[in-house]
């Protein structure tokens, strides 16, 4: 074979190669950033499903959270309807077989010393039409005087289609002298707890807070409000300053409420509220 003709293949061959590698090079790149881009998407994909666990884990928390919420509101009227029955049998009230008559039985009552309390609170389960304000409390905080909760739910409908429920809460501190005057002498409190809830209408209710505006011994000390779902419970929680004997004393409020919309569009409403003094800063 002559050398030229050798020569003339060791070129060609070359000049395949090279151009085989010329023609690959691209592709490579190709799929090279294909590779890269499958990794991008398989970290995108990775941090989505992780992101969708935690919703999950999140919805699951929070239907764990509500039902936990709705037993506490229940726990919370159990235990103070197992205090006042607990009350009842360390201070029996005094009954016309022991005392003679219904009457007399009712005047010991009536005159029964003040004697003052930690802490007061009221579990009930009552329905109420939208607008109408429930009446709770009654409890004597004071000598001569006594502490009453009112509470006015309205249901209502936000701009977003949405309906919710609005609680207007008043807390008022009257005088013995002047329950006849605002019907309220039938809401008395022996002790620091009650099951006991009234009811007025709303011309009625509105002419109540007129009357203990007016009042020089009667005032509105504390006036939170509530909004929630229907069916969600609601907690609030607020300081006052209560006159009591001449003194300035601070209370704290809870109030918790699960307000369930009927059929016939009335409000069940289920409160714990309790009314306690401030603990005092650890030394």
């Amino acid at each position: 074979m002559k050398p030229v003709f050798f020569i003339a293949i060791v070129l060609v061959g070359i000049f395949s190669y090279m151009g085989a590698r010329m023609s690959l090079a691209p592709k490579l790149e190709l799929a090279q950033q294909r590779v890269k881009q499958l990794e991008s998407d398989k970290t995108t994909l990775s941090t989505q499903l992780e992101s969708l666990k935690g919703n999950l884990l999140t919805d699951a928390e929070k239907k764990r959270i509500e039902r936990e919420r709705k037993e506490l509101a229940s726990l919370r009227g159990e235990v103070a309807l197992l205090r006042k029955e607990v009350e009842a049998l360390k201070n029996p009230k005094p009954t016309a077989q022991n005392n003679g008559t219904a009457e007399e039985a009712s005047e010991v009552e009536a005159d029964q010393p003040y004697e003052e309390a930690d802490y007061y609170s009221a579990a009930l389960n009552v329905a109420a039409e939208s607008g109408m304000t429930l009446i709770t409390g009654g409890w004597q905080t004071a000598p001569g005087q006594r502490t009453f909760i009112f509470m006015t739910p309205t249901t209502s409908t936000a701009p977003d289609g949405s309906g919710f429920i609005q609680i207007s809460t008043k807390v008022a501190s009257i005088p013995d002298a002047e329950l006849g005057a605002f019907q309220l002498q039938n809401m008395k409190v022996q002790g620091s707890e009650t099951d006991s809830a009234g009811g007025f209408d709303r011309e009625n209710a509105g002419l109540l807070f007129e009357g203990i505006q007016r009042s020089e011994q009667a005032s509105l000390v504390a006036s939170p409000t509530i909004v929630t779902a229907d069916g969600k419970e609601a907690v609030i929680q607020t300081a006052y300053v209560q006159q009591e004997a001449g003194e300035r004393i601070a209370r704290n409020l809870e109030i918790g409420v699960i307000p369930t919309v009927t059929s016939t569009g009335a409000i069940e409403m289920n409160v714990a509220t309790t009314i306690t003094r401030p603990t005092p800063p650890a030394e």
